[in-house]
């Protein structure tokens, strides 16, 4: 009888240790999701999916990885289409379509969440794009974006997209736009004065 009590009180701290140590692969946390996923896989749960994983190139990360918290993270955005925020090293990237990153500063850096979850939400963000030709000068062309965080909080931060010109506009130079930052503040004192 005391055998028995015994190993019944055995196999269940058993598999209460086994239940808490795969607590992390059940929330995604030690999934490596590529930055880079086809549009076809980026709204798949890949710990609900785990046979979507190797078809969509996810794959469990080694150790090493996951002891440095080094793996990229992203989350898309409403608008424009294609554009992400990707967290890698504790930093947070703004990533347009056929453009170099830019890379975001302030409060937002710790603002965002990238668990599993969050990674299937799209940031629900405003985009405001103006095409400008003033009289006697070239055209200029510029956006601001505001970006929720997951606090309730909102950023606004404002581009403009240079003109290329010449050699900028050949193939080894077209391939990645340097958008640029520039202040909110002269953003709508342009949008004002147009």
């Amino acid at each position: 009888m005391n055998k028995k009590y015994w190993l019944s009180s055995c196999i269940l701290a058993i598999s209460l240790l086994a239940g808490c140590a795969g607590s992390s692969a059940q929330n995604g946390e030690d999934l490596d999701v590529p930055t880079d996923l086809p549009p076809i896989c980026r709204d798949i749960d890949f710990v609900a999916n785990p046979d979507m994983r190797e078809v969509c190139g996810v794959r469990k990360a080694s150790r090493h990885n996951i002891a440095y918290k080094n793996i990229p993270q992203q989350r898309y955005l409403i608008k424009p289409s294609e554009t992400s925020i990707v967290k890698t090293n504790g930093k947070l990237e703004l990533r347009f379509q056929n453009s170099l990153p830019i890379n975001l500063e302030g409060p937002i850096t710790n603002e965002l969440e990238f668990s599993q979850e969050k990674r299937l939400e799209r940031v629900k963000n405003t985009y405001d794009y103006f095409e400008i030709t003033p009289k006697g000068s070239e055209r200029l062309r510029i956006f601001k974006m505001g970006i929720p965080t997951d606090r309730g909080n909102k950023y606004d931060f404002c581009f403009r997209i240079p003109e290329k010109k010449g050699n900028d506009r050949t193939r080894s130079r077209a391939m990645g736009v340097n958008i640029e930052l520039m202040s909110c503040a002269e953003f709508d004192r342009i949008v004002s004065n147009r």
